[in-house]
Parts: C-alpha cells; structure tokens; sequence
C-alpha cells in the first residue's frame, strides 16, 4: 500500500520504467517462452502499481467517513487509510492519536500488525471507529 506522496511519486517512476520495458523490442538471445514468463510478470506488477497508485488516489480525495470495514484486514489499514484521507502527516497523526510518528512509521510499515491490542484500540477510540457485525453461519 502506498502511503506517502513520495512512495507515490518512486510508484509513478517505477511504472514509466516497466511500462517502456513492456514497449522495448524482443531480444533475440532470450528464449520465446522465458521472453514470454517476463512479459506476463511485468504486466501483472504494472497492474499491482496501478492498482495501489488508484487507492492512495481514491484516499486523497476522499474524506475519512467514506472508509468501509469489511474484514480483520480492512480494520488494520484502517488507521493508513484515515491518515491519508485526512490528509494528515506521520507526525501530526502521531500527535492526534497520542502515539510516536517513530512508532506510527513502524507500524504502517507492517500494517498495523506490528501494534498491539490495547495500542490499536487506543487509536480507533482516538478515530472515532466503530465497528458494527454480526455473526454469520
């Protein structure tokens, strides 16, 4: 997932360099079914780039309240996705929620799975996220 402005802009470059590499001409010396593994490789990350490079677009014009909670995996981006939506920094998320940007840093890294319980509960409170389900059989 991407979220900063400069891992979007490294996104972008990386995208430009692939999407010329996918242009370039065959090279004669590679074997057609290596060239053609290659080829199909190169697109599927195009498409993850793409794909992550949209999110963060999505999130930056987005407002918090539009965030969904669908899964276990959802709720742990959730604080990524509320710092982006909100256009908020490391530092001043790090300050809102009462946590280190140092630490918040460390956990957007690993996607919140690095934090601990009472420690993620603290910021959704400090968010304002609630969670609303039911059991389904």
């Amino acid at each position: 997932m991407i979220t900063s402005d400069k891992q979007y802009a490294a996104a972008k470059k990386q995208l430009d360099m692939l999407t010329a590499s996918l242009s370039s001409p065959k090279k004669d010396d590679v074997p057609a079914i290596i060239a053609k593994a290659n080829r199909t490789q190169l697109q599927e990350l195009v498409g993850e780039i793409r794909s992550s490079m949209q999110e963060y677009d999505d999130l930056k014009n987005s407002e918090p309240s539009d965030i969904e909670i669908h899964s276990l995996d959802d709720l742990m981006m959730t604080p990524i996705r509320y710092r982006i939506a909100a256009h908020m920094s490391v530092d001043a998320f790090g300050r809102k929620v009462g946590v280190s940007a140092r630490q918040i840093a460390r956990y957007e890294q690993e996607g919140y799975q690095n934090t601990n319980t009472p420690t993620l509960q603290k910021i959704l409170k400090t968010l304002n996220i609630h969670l609303d389900g039911k059991v389904a059989e």
